[in-house]
């Protein structure tokens, strides 16, 4: 199992004054009016799609020894999930999943769980367009085994690999949930079930997103970010913006009037080609603001403008494939075929 991510708490998350005459606006519309292209075939492909629930079959186990039984019945995910450095060896696990499987206060919290996950409806119809429009995109493609687990955070939220993808449902239970994950306020967006889907096709963009390792610049990992929102929203069309990068309608519609003013930034402080890890992290890191660029300013501001130039160069270029783009490791190159000059229309 070749595992391409897996994520403890994956962190993604303006201008004062300037923008102070937007601060009524409350629109929730998404950026954009780029059209996202879509992948021939897709629609007659046929996946099967098999959920596992483990969470179903652990919280069963009343004993030591059926904990052990169940942890023996699935080695992978074991292997995979369950941190080495917490549990020296299987004995200490089985004791501590037994205390927490019988803990009153988590009990209930699984019980929460089972309700917000009883309609797996909606999750399974947004992984079987995912996987369906992945396959017509990579023929290659295997739909992965989906596992649900539920430990009361002990792992990952999401672990995606080629062959099983792993998903912590205590993690994605929404504002409402007895207990939320342990991250600041801001970063409680991802952690719904509409954000779920969206989020594992962005991490399981990664092996798509192709990029010259000799590029260390800004620019080239701005544009590695936009190609990963660009293919997470094409494999699921009606994603919106908020649910891949965490602005709220707000934020998006100040940042799209904004934007002139973010590339300017950009390019008087001379950024775009920026090496420094230590410069590239105000831009491309998860936080609540930009204050470098003022204090109204969406974190990862980098990775927006990254996704703005990328759909630029998908508009203005309408004859290069998803997959033609995908793979071009000119980050110099695209900048320069989109066109994208902080325009707010094109």
């Amino acid at each position: 199992m070749k595992v391409f991510f897996m994520r403890k708490i994956l962190i993604i998350s303006f201008l004062a004054g300037i923008l102070g005459t937007f601060a009524a606006c409350e629109s929730s519309t998404e950026s954009g009016q780029h059209t996202l292209k879509t992948l021939p075939g897709a629609d007659t492909i046929q996946i099967h799609l098999a959920i596992e629930r483990l969470d179903s079959s652990l919280f069963a186990c009343s004993s030591k020894e059926e904990v052990k039984h169940w942890l023996d019945t699935h080695p992978g995910f074991v292997n995979n999930y369950f941190p080495k450095n917490e549990f020296q060896d299987r004995n200490q696990l089985v004791t501590e999943l037994h205390r927490r499987v019988n803990e009153p206060s988590l009990r209930e919290f699984y019980k929460q769980a089972q309700e917000s996950f009883q309609n797996f409806q909606p999750l399974q119809a947004d992984l079987r367009t995912a996987f369906r429009n992945m396959k017509a995109y990579d023929p290659k493609f295997r739909t992965p085994r989906v596992q649900l687990v539920f430990t009361g955070f002990m792992g990952p939220d999401l672990m995606v690999s080629d062959s099983v993808l792993v998903i912590g449902i205590d993690y994605f239970m929404g504002s409402k949930a007895k207990y939320r994950p342990d991250v600041y306020a801001y970063q409680l967006w991802r952690y719904t079930p509409q954000a779920l889907v969206p989020q594992m096709l962005f991490i399981a963009s990664e092996p798509y997103v192709k990029s010259d390792p000799k590029d260390r610049t800004l620019l080239a990992e701005m544009i590695n970010y936009g190609k990963g929102y660009l293919f997470a929203q094409t494999m699921l069309p009606q994603t919106p913006d908020s649910l891949l990068i965490g602005y709220t309608g707000k934020q998006l519609a100040e940042t799209e009037i904004a934007q002139d003013l973010v590339w300017g930034h950009f390019i008087d402080e001379k950024l775009l080609y920026e090496t420094n890890p230590n410069k590239k992290i105000r831009y491309l890191g998860d936080r609540p603001q930009t204050p470098e660029i003022g204090p109204r300013c969406p974190g990862s501001i980098g990775r927006w403008l990254g996704w703005k130039i990328v759909r630029y160069y998908q508009d203005n270029n309408p004859d290069v494939s998803l997959k033609e783009f995908m793979t071009n490791t000119n980050a110099r190159q695209i900048l320069e075929a989109s066109k994208y000059r902080g325009q707010t229309e094109q």
